[in-house]
């Protein structure tokens, strides 16, 4: 079992941040740092830009203020696209306690001209239903690497099982709430081949989800040490397949692409790279 984190309070001056993704205007992270501690988060450069020394997964600190920041920023930005949870998930652990996800979202009630999204892990989001409900345009996406939940486990740890968060779009589903998936990233090795590509596919497919957005690893060098430390721990037979793409990433990229089109033809709903 991991140990819990470390949880501390700290104040925000702004919530909403300009997003340099082309199809998001704002993020908001209700947290600093993650308690899901996934091997392969791109996200852990959070700690050092904030001179905090705990492991990425050992720590959270709480944007107590974060809600009254948000009811202040509003008025003054221009509406648009806001998701929630882009270098932290917004509905980790904490969330349940704290609130401060919820608090946000019901700053946007009543707000005109922004469409709110959520991307997440965790069936926690399933509380604020209600919420969702009033506000003008939200939808939530899921974050799925895989169905295996012993492959999930190992890569995040601390995260709920695939099989809630598929759970958890079929009821947000059937209660009018927009679901889509994030299938990534790819494990390489592990879920990259076109019938395993299309398995997941399926899965979201049939829990709900209007669109996949589907991603590559980020093999960028803490990244990919991470995860070939895990590998060569718990599963050394794949590290060959893993070292492989590391050898010519341009060359993995495009054959993924390619499978990635391929299983895509066998679920009827929109699937799209973004790799």
């Amino acid at each position: 079992m991991s140990p819990k984190p470390r949880v501390f309070p700290i104040e925000c001056k702004t919530l909403m941040t300009k997003s340099k993704i082309p199809s998001l205007d704002y993020a908001i992270n209700p947290y600093l740092g993650c308690e899901h501690g996934c091997v392969y988060c791109y996200a852990t450069f959070m700690a050092r830009f904030s001179d905090i020394k705990d492991e990425w997964g050992n720590f959270v600190g709480v944007k107590e203020n974060a809600p009254e920041v948000l009811r202040k920023e509003i008025p003054r930005r221009r509406p648009g696209s806001v998701t929630f949870g882009t270098v932290c998930d917004a509905y980790q652990p904490v969330e349940e306690q704290y609130g401060i996800t919820r608090s946000c979202l019901e700053a946007f009630v009543g707000a005109d001209g922004f469409e709110v999204g959520v991307l997440t892990k965790s069936d926690l989001v399933l509380r604020d239903v209600d919420v969702l409900s009033k506000l003008a345009s939200a939808d939530v996406g899921f974050s799925i690497t895989c169905l295996d939940r012993r492959l999930a486990a190992a890569f995040e740890p601390c995260a709920p099982s695939p099989s809630r968060r598929l759970t958890a779009m079929r009821e947000l589903s059937r209660e009018g709430i927009p679901v889509w998936g994030f299938f990534g990233p790819v494990l390489p090795g592990f879920t990259d081949t076109e019938e395993e590509i299309a398995e997941v596919l399926r899965a979201m497919s049939e829990a709900g989800a209007v669109r996949v957005l589907v991603d590559a690893m980020n093999l960028y060098p803490k990244v990919k040490n991470s995860v070939r430390a895990l590998i060569a721990r718990a599963f050394p037979d794949r590290l060959d397949a893993f070292d492989t793409v590391g050898s010519d990433p341009g060359a993995y990229l495009s054959a993924l692409s390619e499978r990635v089109a391929t299983a895509a033809r066998t679920v009827d709903l929109k699937v799209d790279v973004c790799f």
